[in-house]
């Protein structure tokens, strides 16, 4: 009995002295410091500004179009001297009517296209039309909504519109030749709306 007594105790001294042991290490530290994150930048521009002010279509008579021409800008470097750092992954464009007649707004029609300065598109279900560029929308102006300007341009299989590059953009609105009586001296006044994103949205 002695003995394994006497064993017992041994173990536990030696099992005490083991534990005791793993405390006395040496130890040192390295640190990878000053880890810094910056977010980037994307503003989009139409010729500079964050508003520009849009067409105005007096004493229409059916069949009358208007024109306004503007640079759709991702306003960085190199071309421009705004802060922009990232691409522009999507830039979808939408029509709102802000004030007036919905009679009126209903009616009108919008064509929509997009220059890159080059002739072509690489979406061949898209339309080019000289002087103008591909066509990203064609329709009544009230029924445009969320329409995919990059993928109707010459930006390739995943495009994007770069910081510091533009498209040069053409909204044509009409008061269609169809039209009856009940618009005669309406108003309606509306916005486009061009809304830019980074990453892509899924």
């Amino acid at each position: 009995m002695k003995r394994i007594l006497i064993s017992a105790f041994t173990v536990f001294a030696v099992a005490a002295m083991v534990a005791g042991a793993t405390q006395a290490v040496f130890s040192d530290q390295a640190v990878l410091g000053d880890n810094t994150v910056t977010a980037g930048s994307l503003e989009i521009r139409l010729n500079g500004q964050e508003r520009l002010a849009g067409l105005s279509m007096d004493n229409a008579a059916p069949g009358d179009v208007e024109s306004k021409v503007f640079s759709l800008q991702n306003y960085g470097q190199p071309h421009f001297g705004g802060p922009s750092t990232l691409d522009a992954d999507e830039i979808v464009v939408s029509s709102t009517k802000t004030a007036g007649d919905n009679n009126l707004y209903n009616k009108l029609e919008a064509r929509l296209y997009a220059n890159a300065g080059w002739g072509g598109c690489s979406n061949a279900d898209v339309t080019f039309v000289a002087g103008k560029g591909c066509e990203v929308y064609n329709g009544l102006l009230k029924d445009m909504t969320e329409e995919d300007v990059l993928h109707a341009t010459q930006w390739g299989a995943t495009p994007v519109l770069a910081h510091g590059n533009s498209l040069t953009m053409t909204l044509d609105v009409q008061l269609p030749s169809t039209v009856g009586n009940g618009v005669q001296g309406e108003t309606t006044t509306f916005d486009l709306l061009f809304d830019a994103y980074t990453p892509h949205r899924t």
